[in-house]
């Protein structure tokens, strides 16, 4: 039987939340609905007797997972609501390196580098380095380390890439990678990751340890990821190994929209969802329930302003 909240759905929304039986992609642009339809799709999963541990949904935002929580909670309880694992890439990896840190040899108290400490630790570093601050800039040298995490990429393995280095130089950089080999002796020195390395070392916990990895893809036997054009390298790697066995995903997005190419995102995870994931479907969310409503919106307030233009000419003819 057909849950009542599906009727509220359109076509394309109705078919994109009721296919769970493998890879899907559903291509939404802004106010088409997209949220309702990953709300309302988690709502469906768990209604057919997953339970809520086994669905891991991925966003961008601590908002985005919050509002989406609070949805599904309306329709399958609070109670199931709250043991969703919802919320942001960095905030679920940190949780899933927290309980398996013994693995990549750190506490599971390991502290979380923001921007600012970062930065810090860069200026430090350039410092000590005798190197000139106005030529490396703690912003600039944290976007070509961040970039290179971004992409997998380790402090030796950026050391002994021929491109990286020419670039750097091209940059009037020579020095980044001295630097980032350093940055990561420190971080691990002090048992911190930054933001990158939650990503990172994620993926490394995945490549370097099978037994959890499998552990993990068991677990999450349902995987949801919002605004996938912004995913980067990294996260799509995660991602792909989290769902290797099962297949059983659902990434939401906009292949004409990336808010974030300047982290990193790379456009090509959403374009080639379908070579990646063999067999997905795609559903097209084309109704733009935003846009008709902010249309209704101005047309009656043309109209209006037209009704107050003709009353003002006729009371002054009068």
């Amino acid at each position: 039987m057909t849950p009542n909240y599906i009727d509220e759905l359109n076509q394309s929304q109705r078919e994109a939340v009721l296919y769970i039986d493998g890879p899907a992609l559903v291509i939404a642009g802004a106010g088409s609905g997209k949220t309702r339809v990953l709300t309302y799709k988690i709502a469906y999963i768990l209604e057919q007797g997953l339970a809520p541990w086994n669905v891991l949904a991925l966003t961008f935002t601590n908002k985005a997972a919050r509002e989406m929580k609070a949805r599904i909670a309306t329709i399958v309880g609070a109670e199931r609501a709250r043991y969703l694992w919802m919320g942001t890439f960095h905030s679920l990896f940190s949780r899933i390196l927290r309980a398996e840190s013994s693995h990549l040899n750190f506490s599971s108290n390991f502290t979380i580098y923001d921007t600012s400490d970062s930065r810090s630790l860069l200026r430090s570093i350039i410092k000590e380095m005798a190197l000139d601050e106005k030529q490396y800039k703690p912003a600039a040298v944290q976007s070509r380390i961040s970039n290179a995490k971004n992409h997998l990429v380790s402090p030796s393995a950026y050391a002994a890439n021929k491109s990286a280095y020419e670039g750097d130089c091209a940059a009037k950089m020579p020095a980044i990678r001295d630097i980032y080999q350093r940055y990561w002796s420190r971080c691990r020195q002090a048992e911190a990751m930054d933001f990158d390395d939650l990503l990172f070392y994620t993926d490394s916990l995945f490549s370097d340890f099978p037994e959890v990895l499998k552990k993990y893809q068991e677990q999450f036997k349902y995987v949801l990821v919002d605004e996938y054009q912004d995913t980067n390298f990294a996260q799509h790697c995660v991602v792909q190994q989290l769902v290797g066995g099962h297949q059983k995903i659902c990434v939401v997005g906009d292949d004409a929209q990336s808010i974030y190419s300047f982290r990193g995102a790379d456009i090509d995870n959403i374009l080639d969802f379908s070579n990646v994931f063999k067999g997905a479907k795609t559903f097209k969310l084309e109704q733009n329930y935003r846009s008709t409503q902010n249309i209704v919106a101005a047309a009656n307030s043309l109209i209006k302003k037209n009704q107050r233009q003709i009353q003002k000419e006729v009371f002054s003819e009068n």
